[in-house]
């Protein structure tokens, strides 16, 4: 499915996709969590999903550091989204999803917004890999069909 591209004088920064970036093909999941979608008085909602935030690790490098007797858990990590509908990312384990491997060859490489340190500001620093999970289903679906 081709993303729609955004004119130059009206865009998002939180939806630009970078294109000319490497990424694994897989990665493995150290840590995750889930955010809560926010009320317009920026109280968290109850029970509510906005997104998945992984901490991986590419899945290679990490294979070939361990085959050579090192300790793969000093590696840089990649911050990986889910998002999706609230209900398919409600239905994700946190539990599962710890040490598995994922295939990101569909993850779109996007900005990454760091919040600051005590309540500053923060900004647009560094990039993340975000896969939707919807499209994945969509995918699904897809290849049923034929």
């Amino acid at each position: 499915m081709q993303k729609a591209k955004m004119k130059l004088t009206a865009f998002k920064l939180s939806e630009a996709v970078i294109e000319n970036v490497e990424k694994p093909k897989a990665v493995l999941v150290e840590s995750a969590s889930k955010s809560p979608r926010y009320a317009e008085d920026g109280t968290p909602i109850l029970d509510s999903c906005s997104k998945i935030t992984m901490q991986c690790v590419d899945i290679s490098v990490a294979k070939a550091i361990e085959k050579l007797g090192a300790d793969a858990s000093a590696l840089k990590t990649v911050t990986l989204e889910f998002q999706g509908t609230e209900q398919n990312l409600k239905e994700i384990s946190l539990e599962e999803l710890l040490g598995s491997e994922l295939e990101v060859t569909d993850a779109d490489v996007m900005l990454q917004w760091q919040q600051g340190r005590n309540g500053s500001r923060g900004g647009w620093q560094g990039l993340k890999l975000v896969l939707d999970i919807d499209g994945e289903d969509e995918k699904a679906e897809n290849k049923n069909e034929r």
